[in-house]
């Protein structure tokens, strides 16, 4: 995996990746990275994106875990409810958007990948089934769908989009040809208090879906191995990670997320013997190559003293001082 200049967090979240990457593998890992607010979690988070999609990783990056746990704009119960095959819910909207950015992030990567007609029937009913055969037109000779035709399909069709995301992504964590690595950050406001309902889960609507029990997450936290009961206890349980691949996930301190469910979240992933990755503050060298790429950007006051600041060991000290090696802090400082 290539990573260059980099935080040494940031390599042991590589080196984690990497153990994952042959198809010899027996599964994929886990990773769970944490830290105190402005420290850089986020910063890791985009540096192993970056890094996984250069050494030929598939990888599904899924930012704002805030917005995706509140704002799904309506829940919805799935299509195979029905038929008694399953007691899931859907947020169709949010899911056309991640098949779109996994579309538009490696649309040529994914080229030669099929569905199976068999995984295809655990997430699309036989009329849906139907409406994708328009959409998209005859299966090949084994019954198959193009990954990326089923992709096409579901970052548009607000119908059919939850059905195929569930087939791509199934397809994606149980294939040995290529790593799949799904990165997470502000995976602790998935633990909150939840804010989707339905009267098909609870006819009074006062317990809210589990995230779970809810398509477009239930993958990703099965991989980790954590859950949510209704009385808000976060448990461990057996994880069920990607074949190839790795499932990365960090927490946020940006949101109004309660200190003891971070906790509780950090006690069911660590008794589940996921790797955790803590990143520390900025060591006296870190501030002062933090400070002089500053300096060339030309942010804040850097902009205009000609490296005064820099060239200045007291005043780097000052500013290592007053922001406590955090990065924000350091940021905040140079521009105030």
């Amino acid at each position: 995996c290539i990573f260059t200049l980099c935080r040494q967090c940031i390599s042991e979240i590589a080196q984690y990746v990497v153990q994952t990457q042959g198809k010899d593998t027996e599964a994929g890992s886990r990773v769970y990275v944490t830290g105190r607010q402005g420290a850089g979690k986020t910063a890791a988070l985009i540096a192993t994106v970056a890094s996984a999609r250069l050494s030929g990783h598939i990888v599904l990056y899924i930012p704002d875990g805030n917005r995706l746990s509140e704002l799904g704009y309506y829940v919805e119960p799935n299509a195979l409810n029905k038929t008694g095959k399953s007691k899931m819910f859907d947020l169709p909207i949010l899911t056309n958007e991640v098949c779109t950015e996994l579309l538009e992030s490696h649309e040529k990567d994914l080229e030669g990948f099929s569905v199976t007609s068999e995984t295809l029937n655990k997430y699309i009913s036989s009329d849906q089934l139907k409406k994708l055969g328009k959409e998209i037109g005859d299966q090949d000779e084994d019954g198959d769908y193009s990954l990326v035709d089923l992709l096409k399909v579901g970052s548009k069709n607000i119908a059919l989009g939850p059905g195929c995301y569930g087939a791509v992504i199934n397809t994606l964590m149980n294939q040995t040809e290529k790593p799949f690595t799904v990165v997470m950050d502000e995976f602790n406001c998935y633990f909150e208090p939840g804010h989707y309902f339905h009267g098909e889960y609870d006819p009074e609507v006062k317990n809210s879906i589990p995230l779970n029990k809810i398509t477009l997450f239930q993958p990703f936290l099965d991989a980790v191995g954590v859950e949510r009961k209704d009385d808000g206890t976060i448990y461990n349980k057996e994880a069920v990670p990607m074949k190839r691949g790795s499932i990365v996930v960090g927490t946020s301190e940006n949101h109004a997320v309660k200190r003891n469910v971070t906790s509780a979240l950090h006690d069911a992933i660590e008794k589940g013997g996921c790797n955790i990755v803590d990143v520390p503050q900025y060591s006296s060298t870190e501030v002062e190559h933090v400070l002089a790429n500053f300096e060339i950007i030309g942010i804040g006051r850097l902009r205009f003293d000609r490296g005064a600041t820099v060239m200045n060991s007291q005043e780097v000290k000052y500013l290592r001082m007053v922001s406590g090696g955090v990065g924000q802090r350091l940021l905040d400082a140079c521009i105030h």
